[in-house]
């Protein structure tokens, strides 16, 4: 944000509520466009921020009790972002999950290949199944793989098991270009061996104009949501369009059933690790009451017909056309249903996913990931093409032309939103108590989250419940060799 106009967007977003990966919370209240607060001088509501850029401010409480407009600490230092890197001539491949993203980064990339001539970047793109089954393979035995992704939790541990993160922590683009509550997933031991450059709401989308339209309101309990889908699907739309069939995004909404699964985060925290561990399996009443959730949905008519074969082909096309209400996968799927139907720009807003009728601890989630790594086993020029790569990514300039460009939020300093109406739609959710998504506490992706989601896509389709996580607990136990 390098100008007022910029800073006022700012305002706009509100607040941004995040979550340590596993032990603490702050939800940040919004603060209206209509009256700029100034440094120094009186407010009223403790926690209050307005905004991510270096000019941003907090209301804070001082030793004598006064509440003021204090700068807000965005980045690790409160020195201003600094430029990229030079990178020297050469070849190197950018491995990552997002098709969708292609052109966009294509555009990014010859500009870095402008400004550094004789410097080429390969994007190597897979789908986000084959990717998080085949990344690491091929990534440990590709030394030409110099910068690449991972998901936040399992694959992130396993590359780093592997000794591929380069430790970034004494990069001054780290420090100064990324908003340091959002590198915690690329955190080990205090050093930072990756930064997460999206940050993202792993809540439903909803197609705020049909809903007008209809006079629905937006679910706020458990109760309502199943009320909501009985009256939608009387009017011959889909509710929820869940995409099933495809893991990777079918399991966002597991996201929202956990969040408030606990009484706190910590209980929660140590019951997946129980099942993550072995010392637990899923046949226990906080998990059976999950899967009977899925089954209500299923009972009351949230998803589609035959949703265990719906695919995340089908999933946003019905959304983007108007045959399904709900997207319910993240505000990353935004970008796919405008380059399907571009009328849908500025129609789609972003909901909290309920599971309980009590006052719910969390209200939403949030999931800093995408996060980029530098490939420690590549030669030392290779990694300094890397290097200033993500150093190009970081300034706020291309981190702009990414998130306007590809409808996601992103968690570098000074980023203004306003030529995308669509994220400034969906920013409100940033002023609520946010989880960090508790999806990808689960390490054993392959052995224990996978069946676990693949358990509660089957009841959700209208399996056993009973039968569906007694089979499941013993294919899990039998992978973890217990």
């Amino acid at each position: 944000m390098k100008n007022k106009g910029m800073q006022i967007s700012a305002f706009r977003l509100g607040a941004i509520a995040v979550m340590a990966i596993g032990l603490a919370s702050a939800s940040l209240t919004s603060v209206s466009a209509d009256s700029t607060p100034t440094f120094g001088t009186k407010c009223t509501t403790e926690g209050a921020s307005t905004g991510t850029s270096t000019t941003s401010l907090i209301c804070q409480k001082g030793d004598n009790g006064a509440l003021k407009w204090a700068r807000v600490r965005i980045s690790s230092n409160r020195q201003t972002p600094v430029p990229a890197l030079h990178a020297n001539s050469g070849t190197i491949e950018f491995h990552h999950w997002r098709a969708e993203d292609k052109a966009v980064f294509a555009d990014i990339i010859a500009k870095f290949e402008a400004a550094n001539p004789g410097t080429h970047i390969v994007q190597v793109i897979e789908s986000s199944n084959d990717y998080t089954n085949l990344a690491f393979s091929q990534i440990k035995g590709n030394p030409k793989s110099a910068i690449f992704v991972t998901s936040r939790g399992g694959q992130f541990t396993q590359f780093y098991n592997g000794g591929l993160l380069r430790d970034l922590s004494n990069e001054r683009f780290v420090k100064s270009n990324v908003i340091s509550s959002a590198l915690t997933p690329g955190i080990v031991d205090g050093k930072v061996y990756g930064v997460p450059y999206q940050s993202l709401f792993n809540d439903p989308i909803y197609n705020a104009d049909m809903f007008a339209k209809n006079g629905w309101s937006v679910p706020k309990n458990w109760t309502s949501l199943l009320a909501f889908c009985k009256t939608v699907k009387a009017a011959g739309i889909i509710p929820f369009a869940w995409p099933a069939a495809t893991r990777g995004n079918a399991g966002q909404i597991m996201n929202s059933f956990l969040m408030n699964s606990a009484p706190d985060l910590a209980t929660l925290t140590s019951r997946i690790a129980a099942i993550d561990t072995g010392k637990a399996d899923l046949t226990q009443p906080w998990f059976t009451d999950i899967a009977t959730k899925y089954q209500q949905m299923n009972t009351a008519g949230c998803f589609p017909s035959n949703v265990t074969g719906y695919n995340d082909t089908v999933a946003p096309a019905d959304f983007a056309s108007g045959k399904a209400a709900i997207y319910p996968t993240g505000t990353f799927g935004m970008s796919t249903v405008t380059n399907l139907n571009p009328a849908m720009k500025g129609k789609m807003k972003i909901m909290s996913l309920i599971t309980v009728d009590t006052k719910p601890l969390y209200e939403g989630i949030t999931n800093n990931t995408f996060i980029l790594h530098v490939n420690a086993k590549s030669s030392s020029r290779d990694q300094n093409i890397a290097r200033a790569f993500l150093s190009f990514l970081t300034t706020a300039d291309i981190a702009q032309e990414y998130a306007v460009g590809t409808s996601q939020h992103v968690s570098i300093v000074n980023v203004d939103y306003s030529a995308n109406i669509d994220l400034l739609n969906t920013s409100d959710i940033m002023g609520k108590k946010l989880l960090l998504a508790p999806r990808f506490l689960f390490n054993n992706v392959t052995t224990v989250r996978n069946p676990l989601e693949d358990a509660l896509i089957a009841i959700g389709g209208g399996a056993d419940i009973t039968k569906t996580l007694t089979d499941t607990s013993k294919t899990i136990k039998q992978g973890l060799g217990a």
